[in-house]
């Protein structure tokens, strides 16, 4: 009786919930107004035109509703990713769509454009986005 009364007393408290997602895309790093040489200094061999594996993960946060256990509909959160994130942008060129394509940039992009895209009573806490295996970036509010 104990333990249920524990469930019970959780539902009402926000709980997080994180889904990762791939997206394989290309960029090419380049600072407004430098010159290839500069490109070449700043940033690298990313200077040219190269891909990545990315993955996404996209953190939502909101009360559990009582009915179903969930935070939200898990085919909900995926048809808004799909819809404004991984049609848009899966094997494309990041640079013909936003002007920075850092990681961090795009973090905070797909951030954005993720944000406006979930039921009222869901948040999106934050937007992580692999780069490598070695850099992650994360955006929110």
């Amino acid at each position: 009786r104990n333990e249920r009364f524990r469930w019970l007393a959780t539902l009402e408290k926000r709980i997080l919930l994180t889904k990762s997602y791939p997206l394989p895309a290309l960029h090419t790093l380049a600072g407004e107004g430098f010159s290839e040489a500069e490109n070449l200094e700043v940033f690298g061999p990313c200077s040219r035109l190269h891909g990545h594996d990315y993955r996404i993960e996209a953190t939502v946060s909101g009360p559990v509703d009582h009915a179903s256990g969930l935070v939200i509909n898990r085919d909900v959160l995926d048809k808004a990713v799909k819809t404004h994130l991984l049609d848009p942008f899966v094997g494309t060129n990041l640079s013909d769509h936003f002007q920075h394509t850092t990681g961090e940039a795009l973090a905070v992009e797909f951030f954005g454009i993720l944000k406006g895209c979930l039921p009222a009573n869901v948040a999106l806490v934050r937007i992580r986005l692999h780069e490598t295996a070695k850099n992650s970036f994360i955006a929110g509010d």
